[in-house]
């Protein structure tokens, strides 16, 4: 029972991928483009750790945390860069 409600929501949040990447590539400005990157990037995360709960391995869930961080880390470099200023300041 519990794995057929993981596959529905991998198959949920693999939907939401393919809309945000619709939007990553039809965005209007750059600020959406990057929201849309940032939804792909956690959702990708969020899939992972669904498909490592189906698994059961526990090495997955770890990577896709490690993911989450370098996804949010990489956020705040990009946001940093539109706002004008210096990477590293």
């Amino acid at each position: 029972m519990i794995d057929a409600i993981l596959v529905g929501l991998v198959a949920i949040f693999l939907a939401s991928i393919v809309i945000a990447a619709y939007r990553l590539i039809r965005g209007p400005t750059i600020p959406d483009r990057m929201l849309a990157l940032d939804i792909i990037s956690y959702t990708f995360a969020v899939v992972m750790a669904l498909v490592a709960v189906l698994l059961r391995s526990p090495f997955l869930i770890a990577i896709s945390f490690m993911l989450a961080l370098w996804f949010y880390v990489g956020s705040l470099y990009v946001a940093r860069y539109l706002e004008g200023g210096e990477i590293g300041d």
